[in-house]
């Protein structure tokens, strides 16, 4: 198989980003990977534009936006995705002024920003599983809504989500962090997260499969794969989980309100 690679890195993800997502949901900061992707890529080309070497500009610029999102705890009146869409614009309107610095910034960023998913090779797979594997453990436990309990889940969120967007791109990282637990998103919390993580790895095998028989760009296959997948399985989770008395709750509103609205008004006119 010419995309055996691609099929490991992909299934690498799907065990990790699945069950972040759900992390991810319940704390209302989809946008979160989104962010600290561009922070990283925007420190990446601060480091070029200051002969600073990129990896290390871009962990400094990644932990201070650790530190400054760690700054909200559940409580904060601020609404955390409103911030954090700010996070990224800032920080891709800084990227966007370091490229017109920089000769070759433009295509070195892009590519660190939508990554090569062809390119990735056993070694970049290994460093990409041992980042998984530290992110997951910071990031997994729960931790008290506390600065430090705080750092530990971003930091650890960092640690795979940038890397990945990296190795991989930004397409299948959100796909691979949002769809599958979407999907099994029940009644305004997370469904099981076996079931979010074999959707994702039932995408990765049938979208990879897929590319490379009808030879279709990997990356886009694999998204593709993964919303066909996940809007059939939300919408098979949602009707069983719609019981009669729900079904029937809309049309029993509709005859409160029908009734209490003429006592309104004879209330109103006996107060007259």
């Amino acid at each position: 198989m010419i995309l055996l690679t691609v099929l490991v890195a992909t299934l690498v993800i799907a065990v990790c980003l699945p069950v972040l997502g759900q992390r991810v949901l319940e704390r209302r900061i989809v946008f979160v990977d989104l962010a600290l992707a561009q922070v990283a890529a925007t420190g990446y080309a601060l480091g070029m534009a200051i002969d600073v070497p990129g990896v290390f500009a871009a962990a400094a610029t990644t932990a201070t936006a650790v530190i400054f999102m760690a700054m909200m705890d559940e409580e904060t009146p601020l609404p955390k995705e409103a911030v954090m869409g700010g996070v990224y614009v800032f920080a891709a309107s800084v990227g966007m002024v370091l490229l017109s610095l920089l000769p070759y910034g433009e295509g070195q960023l892009m590519g660190l920003l939508f990554g090569s998913v062809l390119g990735i090779d056993w070694q970049g797979i290994g460093e990409l599983a041992l980042f998984s594997g530290i992110g997951l453990a910071l990031a997994l436990p729960n931790h008290a809504n506390s600065f430090s309990g705080r750092i530990r889940f971003y930091t650890g969120l960092s640690l795979i989500i940038v890397p990945a967007i990296y190795a991989i791109g930004v397409l299948l990282v959100f796909a691979y962090l949002v769809m599958p637990a979407l999907s099994v998103w029940r009644r305004g919390h997370n469904g099981p997260a076996w079931e979010a993580l074999t959707l994702a790895a039932i995408a990765s095998i049938v979208g990879t499969f897929a590319a490379d028989l009808l030879d279709l760009p990997p990356s886009a296959t694999v998204v593709l794969t993964l919303a066909v997948i996940a809007v059939i399985t939300g919408t098979i989770i949602h009707f069983n989980n719609l019981g009669p008395e729900e079904a029937e709750a809309p049309d029993n509103e509709k005859e409160e309100k029908v009734e209490e609205k003429p006592e309104g008004i004879l209330g109103s006119e006996q107060t007259k």
